[in-house]
């Protein structure tokens, strides 16, 4: 019972972080840097280095949660994130089975990109049947370009800065067990 309430508020409060991270550089950092796409950036992450299902659970709570800030239509970043983190844990089991460094920027690269198009798409398809008016594309097409480089990048430096620090912590006690083990 205590791990169920242990997991159950460790999943809350990463829920918590990322969209509370996401709401932050969007308000607070200056263009192109709110340009960077936190939420999908990091679930990808999650995704490459804990390879299983529930992270698209995560995704899926985590983007619910974002949409109540945002001015989009309900359910388009929903249903854009969901879709995304499957496409890109199938991609990285099937395709990209080694999790090298390059094959990680490639993930990220990849799954922000898919992202992006397909909430375009959906954004596009729900102003045609509302009769809107055409999204402005040389703007998106540039704000699209700085969120995938920017957010890919970001995050990949983050992930080499964690990879290193983990590399450094088990030899550090690999060292120790080999000296007192």
């Amino acid at each position: 019972m205590l791990k169920l309430l242990w997991r159950t508020l460790r999943l809350l409060f990463s829920i918590f972080l990322i969209t509370l991270a996401h709401i932050f550089v969007i308000n607070f950092f200056p263009f192109p840097f709110n340009h960077i796409n936190i939420t999908v950036s990091l679930l990808i992450l999650f995704l490459t280095i804990f390879p299983d299902k529930k992270i698209i659970w995560l995704g899926l709570a985590v983007s619910y949660f974002s949409e109540l800030f945002s001015s989009a239509p309900f359910g388009i970043g929903m249903a854009a994130t969901t879709i995304s983190l499957w496409l890109i844990s199938w991609f990285q089991l099937n395709i990209l089975t080694n999790r090298s460094k390059y094959m990680v920027l490639l993930s990220l690269l990849l799954g922000v990109a898919l992202y992006r198009i397909l909430f375009i798409m959906f954004l596009s398809i729900n102003n045609y049947f509302s009769h809107r008016e055409i999204l402005p594309y040389k703007q998106i097409v540039a704000d699209v370009g700085w969120e995938i480089l920017l957010s890919s990048v970001i995050v990949f430096l983050l992930y080499l800065i964690v990879f290193k620090f983990l590399k450094h912590l088990n030899s550090s006690s690999m060292k120790g067990e080999i000296m007192y083990g």
